[in-house]
């Protein structure tokens, strides 16, 4: 059960990070009139971080999947 509580967390980081980062993009160059430039970095950057995040919890579950079958 643990185990599909923590996948069903990917889904909503692959939606939330990029759009947070998109929106502090934006905000960003609304601020300083780099237009569309900041806004990219932190689609990319909102991304990135998603597949770290989404790494962390799959190797997490493959770990505790291990313990289980000890």
């Amino acid at each position: 059960m643990r185990q599909l509580a923590l996948l069903s967390v990917v889904p909503a980081m692959m939606v939330v990070a990029p759009l947070v980062g998109f929106f502090i993009g934006d905000w960003a160059d609304g601020k300083f009139g780099t237009e569309p430039f900041l806004t990219i970095l932190g689609l990319i950057l909102g991304f990135a971080s998603a597949g770290k995040e989404i790494y962390k919890v799959i190797k997490r579950v493959s770990h505790s999947k291990d313990e289980n079958k000890s």
